[in-house]
């Protein structure tokens, strides 16, 4: 714009006509005045921008989003141009974090991750932060009321149950992206509990199920079915809202018939009902307690004394008698042994029993041998010419022996030697040897000590004891305590003394 000058020193008369002169050599060039003007405006542009770098540096910034990390540049508004410049894409139900720090900013990108819930007849989508079925229940606006049954993805779950209980890659499969509507995403249903009445006997129960089954209900109830309960409807009946459930629980007595006790669980109302079901009906003269009309509980005792008469059978065996025989082709003096077997004999009795004991018994028809024995064999050889000594052939020994003796037979073991378990000595004989199978007692003027001998039915036998009823032609057999009763008896058989 023109510059207006002062005017100068002038005359009176110039003034008093109002004239006004201008000095031409001080007006400015117009070119001079647009480039002065034009720097002017880039030294403006050059001190803003010095000073919008010093109050607005540039950042360095860290973008994290779906497991990757970018690095970008921003100034003014980071996490909104760091997000642009990364190409990161927010979601309904995402959350971004930012930080800060001198030159350097971070933001990182936590994804909402997809929940679909079927609940009531409808399906609802909904994208969560939650951790927990719960959570994801509370972002989706469904409510969950008392025994409704919550299943994740098919299993049953609990609502603080994890949301997420795998890896998000192992989810997106065809098959669950195709159940929940989204890849990656899971599926959360809601089975509504439905009101039912259960009564155990007489006592009413009102609840809420999310069962299948009635079985499920009683399972949910902590109730056990036992054999002999009865359940109604059955126990593989569907639930149904207003069902009514009965239960009539069995009672656990204890029966004592003829003197043994067994445990009974029974529907059973009365004592004639248990009789029933056992099959035995007590006579007057027989044992019942209490009376028939007598109505169960759980607990009682019910007590059948019944008389009854069976036929036992009574098996005895028979001893193999003994023979001799000659036999020419044997040596003069050998004795050749071949043992008999015992035979069989079966005694019927009739046996009376009064509330399981035996109060008497008489001999039936029927009984007698059922197997007779086979004798032993004593064969005398008769041949001439024979050795110095005989010779044996017997079960256990085959060979020569020195002289034959006729003897009376007893048995033994540790515990008949009069000396507790404790004694040191219990079970030890005469000669320090331990009392079993193979070690005899003998009276050493007739049999001396260290003297092997052999006795049929039994073996090979040592004299290794001696014994103060052991007197003249007596031998003590012994035997382990592990055989108990031998049945051996006080038989008098023939010995043979080897050496």
């Amino acid at each position: 714009m023109a510059q207006a000058l002062r005017p100068s020193r002038v005359s009176g008369r110039q003034a008093a006509a109002g004239q006004q002169f201008t000095r031409s050599d001080l007006l400015p060039n117009p070119r001079h005045f647009r480039g002065r003007h034009h720097a002017a405006t880039i030294l403006v542009v050059l001190l803003l921008a010095v000073v919008g770098f010093r109050l607005f540096p540039e950042k360095d910034v860290t973008v994290l989003s779906n497991g990757q990390s970018y690095r970008v540049s921003a100034t003014f508004q980071p996490r909104e141009e760091a997000l642009s410049a990364a190409n990161v894409a927010l979601q309904p139900g995402d959350r971004v974090l930012y930080g800060t720090g001198g030159s350097h900013a971070s933001v990182a990108v936590q994804r909402a991750r997809p929940v679909t819930v079927e609940a009531d007849g409808s399906v609802v989508e909904v994208r969560t932060q939650a951790t927990t079925i719960a959570g994801a229940l509370a972002d989706a606006g469904v409510d969950l009321r008392p025994n409704d049954r919550v299943s994740l993805d098919g299993q049953l779950a609990t609502a603080r149950g994890p949301l997420f209980g795998v890896s998000l890659a192992s989810r997106a499969t065809p098959a669950l992206a195709a159940a929940t509507g989204s890849s990656g995403g899971v599926h959360i249903t809601i089975t509504r509990a439905r009101p039912v009445t259960v009564y155990v006997d007489t006592l009413r129960v009102d609840t809420t199920s999310a069962a299948d089954t009635v079985d499920g209900l009683l399972g949910e109830l902590g109730m056990t079915v036992r054999e002999g309960d009865l359940v109604r409807p059955g126990l593989g009946a569907p639930l149904s809202a207003g069902l009514t459930v009965r239960l009539a629980k069995a009672r656990t007595i204890t029966v004592r018939l003829d003197g043994k006790d067994q445990s009974l669980y029974t529907q059973a109302t009365t004592v004639g009902d248990v009789l029933r079901l056992l099959g035995v009906d007590p006579g007057p003269d027989e044992i019942l307690t209490p009376s028939r009309e007598t109505i169960i509980a759980s607990g009682m005792t019910v007590v059948i004394g019944l008389t009854k008469s069976v036929i036992e059978d009574v098996s005895e065996p028979i001893s193999p008698p003994t023979v001799y025989d000659t036999d020419p082709d044997l040596a003069s003096g050998s004795v050749r042994v071949v043992q008999g077997t015992p035979g069989v004999r079966v005694t019927k009795w009739l046996v009376t029993y009064k509330n399981g004991v035996e109060v008497e018994r008489t001999v039936a028809a029927g009984g007698g041998v059922v197997e007779q024995p086979s004798p032993t064999r004593h064969i005398m050889g008769t041949k001439a010419g024979s050795p110095s000594r005989p010779t044996l052939s017997a079960a256990g020994y085959d060979g020569v022996y020195k002289q034959k003796l006729t003897v009376r037979t007893t048995w033994y073991n540790a515990s008949g030697g009069g000396k507790s378990r404790d004694d040191p000595g219990y079970g030890r004989t005469a000669t320090g040897a331990m009392v079993d199978y193979g070690i005899c007692a003998v009276d050493p003027s007739i049999i001396p000590l260290g003297t092997r001998f052999y006795v049929p039915n039994y073996g090979m036998c040592v004299a290794a004891d001696t014994g103060g009823a052991i007197k003249g032609m007596v031998v003590d057999l012994g035997f382990p305590e592990s055989a108990g009763d031998t049945g051996w008896g006080n038989p008098v058989v023939e010995i043979y003394i080897i050496d």
